[in-house]
């Protein structure tokens, strides 16, 4: 009786298994993350450079708030190539960025002075995803501090892009708004209306500010923190303490955004205990940190990283 049973779970194991075998060409893997909202994916082992997962990687989409990966890049370049500080003050006294920050939709960190240091709006931009802090960067980078050198800055994201040589990728805004958003603050530059970026290359950026200036991560993970007497919020859900925190994935950062056009966006990043970092985007999504988290485990699960 146990030599049949033993022949007989052998012969359904072995049934099983040809009723399962993948495809020719198939990727095999244990299980699939559930990605029911994010139109766009990718999930990027960091050390490799390697993408090891993916969701129609290459289709341009408007990406939000993750645009100011991008424009943080640049302020550090400069601050990196000796051409400012953290202490540099920056301008903004300009009529339209303390009308942004005053809005109920684009608002969150108010300009109450005619200056801020570069540290003091990199923080508003990273943490509280501030829309007016990081226009005031872009215009800080490329000189000045009106809407003329905020057009300037956008063309310095958009060669930018071709250093990192980046697909298509195509920028008209340095902080993620659409343009019929920022005309009514004089930052409308004519063309199109959003910036296009795919999730492959939101990774690329992501990948190259985390490596190039790594204490990024150090910043990303404050939860919160006061400054001018008002509340910088991180939106990210995945850190400790938040909602969808999940200890062994060891989330660090990096940056969420949202506009009606884009959807909710998310840009994570983690290193659970003898993997590889992997950096995480979804794109146009409805559940960004639930599905983010999914994707995360997959690839660990899966040892892809």
């Amino acid at each position: 009786m146990l030599i049949k049973k033993v022949i007989k779970g052998v012969c359904i194991a072995a049934f099983s298994a040809v009723l399962t075998l993948p495809a020719v060409g198939a990727k095999v893997s244990a299980s699939s993350p559930t990605l029911t909202y994010a139109k766009s994916a990718v999930a990027l082992d960091y050390n490799k450079d390697k993408i090891v997962y993916s969701k129609s990687e290459n289709t341009m989409r408007p990406i939000a708030s993750v645009s100011k990966l991008m424009t943080l890049y640049l302020v550090r370049q400069k601050l990196s190539n000796g051409s400012g500080t953290w202490n540099s003050k920056v301008n903004t006294s300009y009529s339209g960025l303390k009308a942004m920050g005053k809005s109920p939709v684009f608002g969150s960190f108010k300009f109450t002075k005619n200056s801020y240091t570069v540290r003091d709006l990199y923080l508003a931009a990273l943490l509280d995803s501030s829309n007016n802090a990081a226009l005031a960067l872009g215009q800080w980078v490329a000189g000045g501090s009106t809407p003329y050198y905020n057009k300037k800055f956008v063309g310095m994201m958009n060669a930018q892009s071709k250093v990192f040589h980046l697909g298509r990728a195509k920028w008209v805004s340095a902080n993620g708004m659409e343009q019929n958003s920022l005309a009514a603050y004089g930052y409308n530059i004519g063309g199109a209306n959003a910036n296009m970026v795919s999730a492959k290359d939101v990774a690329l950026i992501a990948r190259h500010l985390i490596k190039d200036y790594p204490d990024v991560l150090k910043d990303a993970k404050i939860g919160s923190m006061k400054l001018d007497g008002q509340l910088l919020w991180n939106y990210n859900n995945l850190l400790p303490g938040r909602k969808y925190y999940q200890a062994n994935l060891n989330v660090d950062g990096l940056k969420t955004g949202y506009t009606d056009p884009a959807g909710y966006c998310f840009v994570g990043t983690g290193q659970m205990n003898s993997h590889d970092r992997i950096i995480t985007v979804v794109l146009h999504d409805e559940n960004e940190f639930t599905e983010t988290r999914s994707l995360m485990n997959y690839v660990y699960n899966n040892n892809l990283a």
